[in-house]
Parts: C-alpha cells; sequence; structure tokens
C-alpha cells in the first residue's frame, strides 16, 4: 500500500520562485525624439486652435485627448527603440509614426461613426 500524499505528478507542489523586480532602465531620447514630439504638439496645438473657431469645448477636448495620444505613442516608440536601436533619424521618425497608426484608426474610426450618425439624424427629422 502507497503512502498517502497530498500532491501527485499531475498536481506538484508549487516550487517557491524568488521575485525581485527588475532594475529600472532610463529611456533615452535624442533631440530628433524631441523634435517629433514637438511637432506633433504643434499639430495638436493647430486643431485646437481651428477647433476653438467652432467651439472652445471641443478645441479644449482635442487638446487634451490630443496631448495623451501623442505622449503615449512617443513614450511607446521610445520603449521599442530602447529594445530595438536605431541611429537613423529617418527610420525613428518611422516608428514615432508606426506609434501612432493604432490612435489614428481608432479614433479616425469614432470619429466618421459619429459624423455619420450626426448625418443621419439630420436627414431623420
Amino acid at each position: 500500500m502507497t503512502p498517502m500524499t497530498t500532491h501527485d505528478i499531475y498536481d506538484p507542489p508549487p516550487a517557491p520562485i524568488p521575485w525581485a523586480p527588475p532594475d529600472p532602465e532610463p529611456l533615452r531620447w535624442t533631440a530628433g525624439d524631441l523634435t517629433v514630439l514637438a511637432s506633433f504638439g504643434a499639430l495638436i496645438l493647430a486643431a485646437a486652435a481651428l477647433a476653438w473657431r467652432v467651439d472652445p469645448t471641443m478645441a479644449f477636448l482635442i487638446l487634451l485627448g490630443g496631448a495623451l495620444v501623442i505622449v503615449e505613442s512617443w513614450f511607446t516608440a521610445l520603449g521599442f527603440l530602447h529594445q530595438r536601436p536605431m541611429e537613423s533619424l529617418g527610420a525613428r521618425w518611422k516608428i514615432f509614426l508606426a506609434a501612432l497608426i493604432p490612435w489614428l484608426l481608432g479614433l479616425g474610426l469614432a470619429a466618421a461613426l459619429m459624423l455619420g450618425l450626426f448625418y443621419l439624424s439630420d436627414r431623420a427629422g
């Protein structure tokens, strides 16, 4: 007769795994990276200035939302470039633009749907 155990080969006891967080590594950016951030920021400011002529609240929302999108995409691109360094400014610009694509598609689709709904509601009445 075999002795009774609480674990068998299909239910092994958990192995103790010491967890130590990795050492933080600072993100490094270049002057070109800051130029990218400033360029995208200038585009958001221009869009907010154009929206101000229509509605100040919309200008504020464009400024706030655009700033969050730009900063998040910029840091995402920096994180990618930290793991796969590139020296060419043109290649770095492409990475920054690629980080914006999901936002552009998602926000563009949402805006198109809202405008479509506004158009349909204006025509239905």
